[in-house]
């Protein structure tokens, strides 16, 4: 086995995905990847390498950034098992990377609970999610509790009527999401968990649009902005392509804030990351 497949499975695990056959199915399967899963299981076996244009859809499957330290080590891994070995690499690359400074290893507290406690939407869980406001806030308040409800809380807690809570209930149940708890309550399949959505993966832009709109519908009735801070700077598309991580950790760093059950002064905080190019200059 080359050095590509061991940092391939390293990084699959560790991004929440048990087995190959997960990982390649709960990321859309054909819809995202342009191989079949036969294929996905040779590159882990060592059997062959990805095409080049074909690591851009794995990076976004695994959730990973270019930058990000195991991104790095599968692209050397690549890069590695494409040339022969590491002796050849070493030869042909040194010269081109000896200015750069390796990123340190270190123990990152997210990637332990992603490991441990994430669970990847698939894009047809995603799509009966995001099929209407109705069945989008009642997965988020489901997801979000660790008790079980009736419709009729349900729609007291989000403001929908019964009979659209109970149509949105039945769908998420038929997706798999959520499951009935007896008496009549309802509550989400995984305890303990928090979830990311597939909306980088091919073809789910369109479902995360809609769940924007649901965010905006609700902020607009109660909403309000907690914390805002901006900084324009003039910098180069390369450094700030490398800072990207640093938004990026701090956004999923928030995950350690979760709390399961509803308080006093609970709320849906939404937590944005955005870099926008203005002007040349």
């Amino acid at each position: 086995m080359g050095e590509f497949a061991k940092n391939l499975i390293k990084a699959r695990s560790e991004a929440g995905f048990e087995t190959a056959y997960k990982f390649y199915h709960r990321n859309g399967g054909r819809r995202h990847f342009p191989f079949t899963f036969v294929h996905y299981t040779r590159i882990e076996k060592g059997g062959s390498l990805p095409r080049p244009e074909w690591i851009e859809p794995v990076f976004v499957a695994l959730r990973l950034l270019p930058t990000q330290l195991e991104a790095r080590n599968l692209l050397r891994s690549f890069i590695s098992d494409l040339l022969g070995g590491e002796k050849n690499a070493g030869y042909i690359l040194a010269p081109l990377l000896s200015g750069a400074k390796p990123e340190d290893e270190k123990f990152d507290p997210m990637k332990l609970m992603k490991s441990a406690h994430s669970v990847h939407l698939t894009p047809d869980e995603f799509a009966v999610m995001t099929g209407n406001e109705a069945a989008y806030w009642c997965a988020e308040a489901l997801f979000n509790e660790a008790d079980a409800f009736t419709s009729v809380e349900l729609a007291e807690k989000t403001g929908f009527k019964a009979g659209e809570v109970l149509a949105a209930l039945n769908a998420l149940v038929a997706a798999g999401l959520v499951i009935k708890a007896g008496k009549g309550k309802y509550r989400c399949r995984y305890e303990g968990k928090f979830f990311t959505y597939p909306g980088r993966l091919e073809g789910m832009g369109k479902f995360l649009d809609k769940a924007r709109e649901y965010w905006e519908k609700a902020a607009k009735k109660e909403g309000r902005i907690f914390f805002e801070r901006l900084g324009l700077i003039r910098t180069t598309e390369s450094a700030i392509s490398g800072y990207r991580l640093n938004l990026a950790q701090a956004v999923d760093s928030a995950n350690a804030c979760i709390v399961n059950r509803s308080g006093p002064d609970t709320a849906f905080f939404l937590i944005e990351s955005r870099i926008r190019k203005i002007k040349r200059f």
